[in-house]
């Protein structure tokens, strides 16, 4: 391992725990690695542009802008009202709601943080009013959506795709079983804490309830199925079906809820723009920091470190399944997957770990990462949309993190779970 190396990870891990913007945290160690090496600097430049320059990428920002777009024609509305004809009337009945709307939206927009912003902003406040508490409010809010990367259309399972050279198609075929069992962990959580604490019950419910909601919010419903079918029966490609998902949210926000407006359109591509631009620029640094990685050998240095102590796949996994959460903690998605990928696959890959498996073992990781401090991207947003504490936040978390890393144990080590789902489409 070369001085210049040592010293990247030591500035690295510095600029990140100042909080300086991630951009330069990834970028300006990477700078420095160049001038100790003596390597061109236009270097920096062609890495962050080659990081970037893929065409299956493209599907990032365009299922992003269509989950901003089906977002402002009050979409989320019509989830949350079905979702409460199916389960409101239980005891807890909003947070069994909160779960079942999450993982409804997470079949639209493929992000855990759009899933928190939307249905945040409307279950919070209603589970505040019912006697919930702001903390376990937003707890739920949060741990509920780290299902969006995970059901398809998946951004972070597109990205790890274009990253190892795996099927999309596979992956999002690998993530709908760990995805709708995470969901399942996460209700049977909720309900029981709701009946301890003795929660309010919802309204009664009705046939004819469920079936007005239902026919409601059918269109929207049908949009995954639409895309994931296009998908895996190779009609379109996964950027091709990012923008067959922009058309259908478009003809279904203006033409059938007949609720978007050229006002909230232009607003949400402004938006989603905005920080596709960030995500981009991170993306492509993040891309160098993988690089030089790979050029100093510290994949194969690390598998040989590890397989040389033990070559038992059990404690292989369980070992990077820990590297995982913990560097999940500290940084965003985005980068942490780019750089663990190259990190990591090939450690997985040495103890028979198929990649499409791993892929869902690293997003199932990353997105419990988000829900921790001290970066916790999912439960700062659901904090502030709750106006609750922080720490007190965090405690209401565990019991959910509890019962997502028992899910996370079972996907890892029954690959029949993921991959075994995915071979049904080749």
């Amino acid at each position: 391992m070369s001085l210049s190396l040592i010293v990247l990870g030591a500035l690295f891990v510095l600029l990140l725990f100042r909080n300086v913007p991630l951009i330069v945290a990834i970028g300006l160690p990477c700078v420095v690695y160049i001038l100790m090496e003596g390597l061109p600097i236009s270097l920096f430049a062609q890495r962050l542009f080659t990081g970037i320059d893929i065409f299956l990428l493209l599907a990032i920002p365009l299922f992003a802008f269509a989950g901003e777009i089906m977002n402002q024609a009050t979409l989320t509305d019509r989830l949350v009202a079905f979702a409460q004809s199916l389960v409101g009337r239980l005891r807890g009945g909003l947070a069994a709601v909160n779960v079942l709307s999450s993982m409804f939206f997470s079949g639209i927009t493929g992000s855990g943080a759009a899933d928190v912003s939307a249905t945040g902003s409307l279950l919070i406040p209603m589970m505040k009013r019912a006697g919930y508490s702001a903390e376990f409010s937003a707890a739920l809010t949060a741990i509920s959506a780290i299902i969006g990367p995970i059901i398809p259309p998946s951004i972070v399972l597109i990205m790890y795709g274009s990253l190892s050279g795996t099927s999309v198609a596979s992956l999002f075929m690998a993530g709908i079983v760990p995805g709708l069992l995470m969901s399942c962990a996460h209700f049977a959580m909720a309900v029981t804490l709701s009946y301890r604490r003795g929660y309010p019950a919802g309204e009664a419910t009705s046939i004819r309830r469920i079936a007005g909601t239902g026919i409601s919010a059918l269109p929207a419903l049908t949009v995954p199925a639409i895309i994931m079918g296009a998908i895996v029966f190779g009609i379109t490609t996964p950027t091709e079906a990012s923008a067959l998902a922009v058309l259908l949210a478009i003809v279904l926000g203006s033409l059938v809820y007949k609720t978007l407006t050229w006002s909230k359109l232009s607003s949400s591509a402004f938006r989603v723009g905005s920080e596709m631009a960030d995500t981009m620029l991170i993306i492509g640094v993040s891309n160098l920091l993988a690089w030089i990685l790979a050029v100093e050998r510290v994949p194969v240095i690390l598998a040989d470190a590890v397989l040389g102590i033990t070559t038992d796949p059990v404690f292989v996994l369980l070992l990077i399944n820990l590297i995982l959460l913990i560097v999940g903690m500290f940084l965003d998605t985005f980068p942490a997957l780019i750089i663990l990928t190259s990190v990591l696959l090939p450690l997985a890959q040495s103890v028979g770990v198929d990649p499409i498996h791993f892929g869902i073992i690293i997003s199932l990781n990353l997105m419990i990462g988000a829900v921790t401090p001290p970066v916790g991207i999912l439960l700062f947003i659901s904090t502030r949309i709750a106006r609750a504490n922080v720490v007190a936040t965090v405690k209401e978390t565990l019991p959910f993190i509890g019962v997502s890393l028992i899910v996370q144990l079972i996907v890892t080590f029954t690959p029949a779970i993921s991959s075994g789902v995915a071979s049904l489409i080749d």
